[in-house]
């Protein structure tokens, strides 16, 4: 397996593109701003040298590159497989049936050796999680399903997938990933600490949470956030709601997109059940580096630092707007931890997507999703 990984920005490459890499078994995975012009120069070049190869990625709220974070730029992997092979399927997207969309995407990927699918996903017309249960139904357990929602700042309206070397809207893109000789590692943390006393959901209807314990959810969150209550909308960045999952270790956030003042509700950045127990959740700079390094070290398992491998990040764009100016400490820790054989390329999200410790493909917020894939 031979792995490249460049950074396209101000129309200049990092290096030079290795076009011997180019075959029907290389994958590039492309990261872009939303502002077009400055990048499709470099998309165009892309897809004129590597004719050959599969091309799939998404736009960002901000582009990895080794440990650092850019803006208007391309970051790009270059993936020639020698022992695997992919499979790439692309659907368009309808709210309505995110999980009909999750149960064929796994279905027509279903074969020998599927050791993980990699998907992104334009954030809109999507509902992350009714995909996630989509995509779980009769999940291979030795499937490890990873991915994020494409970002674009805090807009939530230009994000873009690419689909036959061309930008789309309103589309996913998967990858399959098949081999005896493949692996697949994954991690992925959240860095938040909960607060206050767990809560039951009584009242949600899609991402709309009216009650808990049936008392107003946004009465009740005002309460909690204190002084920061006057705030809102934009304090809500700071203080998520926490899925707590029985049965499993894994705490899950959901992003507070917006309040709704007449209601007296809270709309999610994902659907939770009814009955759900949650609390909310807070976090500092030191506990968000602190879960980048988790994820690092739960993926770092098993791994020989000998072999080089591509590790793919999908940081939330919530981290990044806490930690602003330190957001490149998360990154950093990543790239120590993992080693110096290993290339990172990501892209900060609107959602991620992981295989949690029970085995099941989590759609997550305000988390850092790692995937680290090479071949023994």
């Amino acid at each position: 397996m031979q792995i490249k990984t460049y950074l396209y920005m101000d129309k200049k490459w990092s290096e030079p593109l290795d076009v011997s890499m180019d075959s029907s078994n290389t994958l590039v995975v492309v990261f872009g701003s939303t502002d077009i012009v400055s990048i499709q120069e470099g998309l165009d070049t892309l897809i004129l040298l590597y004719k050959n190869a599969t091309i799939m990625g998404c736009s960002t709220s901000g582009e990895i590159y080794k440990n650092e974070v850019y803006d208007a730029s391309l970051s790009v992997a270059v993936v020639k497989f020698e022992k695997s092979t992919f499979k790439l399927v692309v659907e368009e997207l309808e709210e309505e049936n995110s999980f009909e969309i999750g149960k064929k995407i796994l279905d027509t990927l279903r074969g020998d050796e599927l050791k993980s699918i990699f998907l992104l996903c334009d954030a809109q017309n999507i509902d992350g999680s009714q995909l996630s249960r989509g995509l779980n139904e009769d999940l291979p357990l030795e499937c490890a399903i990873t991915g994020g929602l494409a970002g674009d700042g805090v807009a939530f309206n230009k994000t873009w997938i690419i689909v036959n070397s061309k930008i789309v809207k309103k589309y996913i893109s998967a990858v399959g990933l098949y081999g005896k000789d493949l692996r697949v590692h994954y991690g992925c943390k959240c860095g938040w600490s909960r607060f206050g006393v767990e809560r039951r959901v009584t009242s949600i209807k899609g991402n709309t949470l009216y009650t808990l314990d049936n008392k107003p959810a946004l009465e009740l969150y005002k309460t909690y956030l204190g002084i920061y209550a006057s705030e809102l909308p934009a304090a809500a960045l700071h203080f998520p709601l926490m899925l707590l999952q029985d049965g499993d270790s894994d705490a899950k956030l959901r992003a507070i997109r917006a309040i709704d003042e007449e209601n007296d509700s809270i709309i999610l950045a994902g659907s939770i059940k009814q009955e759900s127990i949650v609390s909310f959740a807070k976090a500092n700079f030191d506990e968000l580096i602190d879960g980048a390094q988790e994820a690092a070290e739960l993926v770092s398992i098993g791994y020989d630092k000998e072999i080089p491998a591509l590790c793919i990040a999908v940081s939330c764009i919530a981290r990044r707007n806490v930690l602003k100016q330190n957001a490149e400490d998360e990154l950093e820790v990543v790239v120590d931890t993992l080693g110096t054989n290993v290339a990172t390329i990501g892209f900060y999200s609107f959602g991620e997507f992981s295989k949690s410790q029970a085995g099941c493909c989590d759609f997550h917020n305000q988390s850092i999703s790692l995937t680290m894939i090479y071949e023994q």
